[in-house]
């Protein structure tokens, strides 16, 4: 293991290594080297709100990570009054939101090496990478390489767990096992046992367990020591086979048995996996299915409030909130027009009420409040005060069958290939064949004083034939069966997809619409922004939907000038 120290001198702007042997920068070239590396790693930060809503006025889901250089968010860390979010190449910090982002890490642009995961308590910051683990005591000032080793496998670290019980305490999961430290990673214990060739996605800890989630199962470790023992494993019959290739992302969830994240709430333990979550509150002797009502998607990360245990879930679809009284889930989408693949959750603030989302499009955050969609005002309740809002409009039924129609997505179509197909068996397949030959005749006659030849007549014939043949077979079962089958289901997901973002769209727009006219806001800049939001969904509904919406107005209010 190699410990690389790099320092900076306030006074004179001079930068200067220390490690155990001659790992650092070129002699003569370290200047010139240390700017290249400034000038690549440091980026002004405007944050922009034009499409999210302003931040007076926030009950929404809104960018957070402004114009961060390679905005590829792979995680984020609230820690100390600051909001960490680490992309590829870099760290940035920041504590205001909206305020500038400061990058405190960077990796150099060349190779392979990239941050995966970030953790902090206090002053200390951990950074892990494909290879190795960094450390700062200062906030991000200066950073320390305290885990290396000469396996790669090894380096590549997946998760890093600070222990809420011994402050001292850090586990680090890497493909090829998992480490820890009882004195914040200046002494490591390879503590793999059974783990020892197997990749760790996810670890967590409480007072008297470690538990490690692996794509064999979930596995057990007493945090005082002793070895792992599996708890869990995802059964066969929840494993679906099928023939045809899985290259969507439904089907790798679907047959993705890997634990994806861990979770505890006192002595329940709660675990993600494919698109089911399993709570155990006897260590992994009994497992039950927590419900699944209005979950979409498959599980990335679970996020459990320590004030009110509140149950969050991050999937690729969204964010979900669990409601324990009606047993099934939330979403939490308002602000989002598009269904998002959300791969980790973490509290904003100490009184958790801000969320940040690590989403594949940027940093979102939200407020606690009435962000949840059963929480809004009941529309069919309030029909009298909303008639100016639906008159002139489509229904969202309406909206729906023109999306299908645009898309060409119908149910219908599918049922019409079937049909054409078993009608295709009764048609025959029919051969036409001609044929045509001719041949000249000639007889030679020889004596002995004279030779000659006699040319008889040609010899010609002419031909034709028709073959008819059936496959009759076909009208049970032929190939293009099995080719409309593949079709069937990808065009199921597409219309699945579209029709989910039109619901998102539609619902969002009715309930700004009722905002506008129930709470007309004086501030004229908050009120742009929400005009603004508004004109967006609209394009959305329109781009999923060929205009219908904006022609069905159209039309509407030229209805009504003539009839007024």
């Amino acid at each position: 293991m190699i410990n690389i120290k790099i320092n900076i001198d306030k006074t004179s702007n001079k930068w200067y290594c220390e490690a155990p042997r001659k790992a650092c920068l070129p002699a003569g070239k370290e200047e010139d080297i240390v700017k290249k590396i400034i000038m690549l790693s440091v980026v002004v930060i405007t944050i922009s709100f034009l499409n999210f809503g302003a931040i007076n006025a926030q009950d929404a889901w809104v960018a957070r990570e402004g114009a961060v250089k390679n905005s590829e968010i792979k995680d984020a860390v609230f820690n100390k009054e600051s909001l960490y979010i680490a992309t590829k190449s870099a760290l940035y910090r920041t504590k205001d939101v909206k305020q500038k982002w400061e990058p405190v890490f960077s990796l150099p642009q060349s190779g392979n090496n990239q941050i995966t995961c970030v953790a902090g308590r206090s002053r200390a910051m951990f950074l892990g990478t494909r290879r190795g683990l960094f450390r700062s005591d200062d906030d991000g000032q200066r950073w320390i390489n305290i885990f290396r080793t000469i396996m790669p496998d090894k380096n590549n670290i997946t998760c890093i767990e600070l222990s809420r019980h011994n402050r001292s305490r850090i586990i680090i999961a890497t493909e090829k096992g998992v480490f820890a430290s009882e004195d914040l990673g200046m002494r490591w214990q390879d503590i793999s046992g059974a783990l020892k060739n197997m990749s760790v996605s996810c670890l967590a800890l409480n007072k008297e367990y470690m538990y490690a989630g692996t794509e064999s199962g979930l596995h057990i470790r007493k945090a005082d020591g002793g070895n792992w023992e599996r708890i869990f494993v995802r059964s066969a019959s929840e494993r679906i086979e099928t023939d045809e290739p899985q290259d969507t992302t439904e089907d790798e969830y679907e047959t993705d048995a890997s634990i994806k994240t861990i979770a505890i709430d006192g002595s329940r333990v709660y675990i993600g996996y494919s698109k089911e979550i399993k709570y155990s509150d006897d260590q992994g002797k009994a497992w039950k299915d927590l419900s699944r009502e209005g979950l979409v998607g498959g599980i990335n990360h679970i996020l459990i409030s320590a004030k009110n245990k509140r149950i969050y879930c991050a999937t690729y679809k969204g964010v979900f909130e669990f409601d324990a009284e009606k047993s099934r889930w939330l979403e939490l989408y308002k602000g989002i027009a598009k269904s998002t693949s959300v791969s980790r959750l973490i509290f904003g603030s100490d009184d958790e009420n801000t969320i940040f989302a690590v989403t594949d499009n940027g940093l979102y955050s939200i407020q606690r409040g009435d962000y949840i969609m059963d929480d809004y005002p009941d529309i069919d309740k309030s029909l009298n005060t909303l008639k100016v809002i639906f008159d002139g409009e489509p229904t969202y039924k309406e909206l729906q069958q023109a999306a299908i129609k645009y898309a060409e997505v119908s149910p219908e179509k599918i049922k019409k290939w079937r049909s054409e197909a078993k009608a295709r068996a009764l048609l025959p397949k029919v051969s036409l064949g001609a044929d045509n030959s001719r041949s000249d005749t000639y007889d030679i006659y020889t004596s002995a004083t004279k030779d000659y030849v006699v040319s008889g007549p040609d010899d010609t014939s002419d031909g034709w034939s028709v073959s008819v043949s059936w496959e009759l077979g076909d009208l049970i079962w032929s190939d293009d069966q099995t080719n409309i089958d593949v079709r069937s289901r990808l065009m199921v997901q597409l219309r699945n997809d579209i029709l989910d973002d039109l619901r998102r769209a539609y619902y969002e727009r009715k309930r700004l619409q009722l905002e506008l006219m129930a709470n007309p806001y004086k501030d004229m800049n908050i009120r742009f922004e929400k005009e603004l939001r508004l004109q967006e969904l609209t394009h959305s509904i329109d781009d999923l939907t060929g205009n219908y919406l904006s022609d069905h107005i159209r039309k509407s209010s030229k209805s009504s000038k003539k009839s007024s």
